[in-house]
């Protein structure tokens, strides 16, 4: 063929419509591929813990949106007893005729709520939230990550499972090729037809194919092992699943192209990376509000009474209230110094961004070519 013939058929096989990625192992039409796969996306254990880990920072998250609010909010209830001693003062220094009545055993009842609210003028709460939701966010990055990183591995490590099966199945049959071509040589040398050189290298052959068999059965087993790991699983409970296919799985014969910068758009690496760098600038507002002063407003109501019977009477009625006003200015420098470390922190979370586009920008290049 011409060169423009061949580029004319390597453009047929070419599909430049939006690949549907998100099941981009099914394209191997493959069952048991497909099934060793959804078992790994159910039984992987790192991915279990990359899940419980989004969940961690979902909890994370609801605390850091309840700052906003009274931060404490809690009733209350004691009951309690005492009593003087008739020998100590006040009692002690009572007449005898007094002190010989007085009742020094009583109780106290108290049932109530209070409230404590530190008011968000410098945005302090609302950057811990901001900087909460941008982690949870980056936790799930995490798991898609995970997850394309498990599902690559056991795609690849059946592939790999399958092309020893067949490198073991031309061995084994090789070695009784070579025996029989052995046993021609040896006749064939003992009816001097041929030197002993024929039979020797027969020999050498053989020795050598025989000896690779059970180096490509190791191996076999240990792929076996690596994907029940990956599944979550003990050594042995997939051989069945394995039994039911062989061969090496068929690409499809079309290939979809897509435009480089959409893959960089998807890749769940650069969105952690992302959101780990917005997670770290709301952090700088946390600290930065701690150079400014700080308004708490404070209350309790209830009702208190030495006797269970008042208790909930108009008269046992209680409460109060007070404004509370902080400013650490005397740790200004201190708190000046954890601004500054934020923000090299930050730089960080930057420079680690273009790192991560740039080293996946350099995988996607590599790859499509």
């Amino acid at each position: 063929r011409t060169r423009r013939q061949r580029q004319m058929c390597i453009r047929d096989r070419i599909n430049t419509d939006p690949a549907a990625y998100r099941d981009w192992w099914k394209n191997f039409n493959d069952p048991v591929l497909d099934q060793l796969i959804d078992r790994a996306y159910q039984n992987n254990l790192t991915l279990q813990i990359a899940g419980l880990r989004v969940y961690e920072a979902r909890a994370v998250l609801g605390v850091a949106t309840g700052l906003k609010y009274p931060q404490i909010q809690q009733m209350n209830a004691a009951v309690g007893g005492t009593r003087l001693s008739t020998n100590a003062e006040p009692i002690s220094n009572l007449p005898d005729s007094i002190r010989d009545g007085v009742d020094n055993t009583f109780g106290n009842y108290r049932v109530g709520f209070d409230a404590a609210w530190e008011m968000d003028f410098w945005g302090r709460y609302r950057r811990i939230e901001e900087s909460a939701g941008a982690n949870y966010f980056a936790t799930i990055a995490t798991y898609d990550d995970v997850l394309v990183t498990i599902t690559a591995e056991v795609a690849h490590a059946y592939i790999m499972l399958r092309t020893l099966e067949e490198r073991l199945a031309i061995a084994e049959s090789n070695v009784a090729l070579q025996q029989r071509s052995l046993e021609i040589s040896s006749v064939r040398n003992r009816n001097q037809l041929t030197t002993e050189l024929d039979p020797a290298l027969a020999r050498s052959l053989l020795s050598t194919t025989e000896a690779l068999v059970p180096v490509l059965r190791a191996e076999i087993r240990d792929v076996k092992n690596a994907i029940s790991m990956l599944l979550g699983e003990s050594p042995g409970t997939i051989d069945d699943l394995l039994a039911q296919s062989s061969g090496i799985p068929t690409p499809p014969m079309e290939a979809s192209l897509g435009v480089p910068t959409d893959l960089l758009r998807r890749r769940p690496d650069i969105r952690r990376a992302e959101f780990r760098a917005a997670s770290q600038s709301a952090r700088i507002g946390v600290a930065k509000a701690d150079l400014y002063p700080a308004l708490s407003l404070v209350g309790s109501v209830g009702m208190a009474s030495s006797d269970v019977g008042d208790l909930f009477e108009s008269d046992s009625f209680r409460a109060f209230g007070f404004v509370s006003f902080r400013w650490n200015i005397f740790n200004y420098g201190r708190i000046k110094n954890l601004v500054r470390a934020e923000d090299a922190r930050f730089q960080q979370s930057i420079v680690n961004y273009h790192n991560t586009v740039l080293r996946s920008l350099m995988e996607v290049e590599g790859a499509s070519n």
